[in-house]
């Protein structure tokens, strides 16, 4: 035989390269059928190193199955079979050495992809904006992971840095939120001190002034700034407890006649008044629909006279001080006064067209809507509140008108 030999009723393979001959076995029923069984051991082993060969031609890490071909040259010493294994351990031998050069290749290219990496990390792990920086830095790290091993004598040095850039920027980042968390903690404070404020400010006020005072409160109140959510619901809950108390208290001892609530309106209408003779009234109507609000009823008569020229005057004074945001916005640089007040009566006359055409428009058509129940006083509103604006207008441009002839 070839490969081995029967002694004694003993099977011997016998030595190949630098395996020595070893004993494998003995002889069952023939040496005919006992030479048959050992070589077809040895077909398997071959079957099993084919098997590994077209593995690694068909996945495309290739690298991986480099301890199996070592494992399998190295266990052909131990083999008991019959065949060509110096054939067999010269095969495995270039296919490992085919693998190893592969793996090379690729560690060589893994280093070049994650020195990139190493790059495009050192750019993003230097950024303070955080959640934009965060998504970056975990889609790096996806790929790094994706790249596989580098050299031996690289890995230590490329692997480290890694490390190091990702623990420190997230090492900053909690920093940040950890010193962020505290300045809201102290902002807390800010809280704190401006419902304090906010309920002595509250129960000083007079009860006509509430409603100024309520706008002015809310309007320091977002400026107060940040605090976690959490405690902001819970500050705002307080602050608007301090509003509504406010006021249920203001009218649990609102003892105001209306001989009293009728000559503080008269004050304010006449206030109105004076404001109504500037070109531009320099007043906050806010301010001044909520003190109208607040003031008691101060008897039918009066009210009806005292609300038409209230209407009236907040009517006047609205349109003005919308009619001067106009001008800002369309008049040229250098303009004098004089070109200012013809382009005003200009932009007014613009308006009071637009609303004339608009009145002249709805009463032609009212006829057509569907007069049903209810529909018919909608109707009648609306038509006044047309014809509320166009007179509005025509009062404000005779004013106008007159006040630049008298220029």
């Amino acid at each position: 035989m070839e490969y081995g030999y029967i002694k004694d009723g003993k099977v011997y393979r016998k030595s190949f390269l630098d395996f020595p001959e070893r004993e494998i076995g003995t002889v069952k029923e023939s040496e005919e059928a006992t030479i048959q069984y050992f070589t077809q051991k040895f077909e398997a082993i071959v079957s099993e190193v084919e098997d590994v060969k077209s593995k690694v031609e068909e996945h495309a890490n290739k690298g991986s199955f480099l301890i199996k071909v070592i494992n399998l040259k190295e266990s052909l010493g131990n083999v008991d079979a019959l065949g060509d294994f110096e054939a067999l351990h010269h095969a495995l031998e270039q296919l490992e050495t085919e693998l190893n050069e592969y793996i090379a290749q690729n560690r060589h290219k893994n280093l070049q992809i994650k020195t990139a990496l190493l790059e495009e990390l050192r750019v993003v792990a230097a950024s303070h904006e955080w959640k934009s920086a965060t998504e970056a830095i975990k889609d790096v790290q996806q790929r790094w992971m994706k790249t596989g091993a580098v050299e031996v004598e690289h890995r230590e040095r490329i692997e480290g840095e890694f490390k190091q850039l990702v623990g420190d920027f997230f090492d900053r980042r909690a920093a940040f939120y950890a010193d962020l968390e505290k300045m809201m903690i102290e902002k807390e404070a800010d809280y704190e001190a401006f419902l304090n404020q906010a309920a002595k400010q509250l129960a000083e006020t007079p009860a006509h002034k509430l409603r100024v005072v309520h706008g002015d409160l809310k309007k320091r109140w977002k400026e107060l700034g940040k605090i976690k959510p959490d405690s902001h619901s819970a500050f705002w809950e307080k602050f608007q407890k301090l509003l509504k108390d406010s006021l249920r208290k203001a009218k649990q001892q609102s003892g105001q006649s209306p001989e009293e609530s009728r000559k503080l309106k008269e004050a304010l209408v006449e206030r109105l008044r004076q404001h109504n003779e500037e070109l531009v009234p320099k007043v906050e109507l806010r301010k001044i629909q909520g003190e109208w609000k607040s003031i008691g009823f101060p008897g039918k008569e009066a009210n009806k006279k005292l609300q038409t020229e209230y209407r009236k005057l907040t009517m006047l004074i609205g349109e003005k001080q919308f009619l001067d945001r106009l001008l800002n916005k369309k008049a040229r640089k250098g303009m004098n006064e004089g070109e200012r007040e013809s382009l005003r009566i200009k932009l007014l006359q613009d308006l009071l067209y637009r609303d004339t055409t608009e009145l002249k428009t709805f009463e032609e058509n009212v006829v057509k809507f569907n007069t049903a129940s209810g529909l018919d006083s909608l109707l009648d509103r609306k038509l006044a509140d047309q014809k509320e604006k166009v007179a509005i207008k025509r009062a404000l441009l005779s004013q106008l008108k007159d006040a630049k002839k008298a220029s």
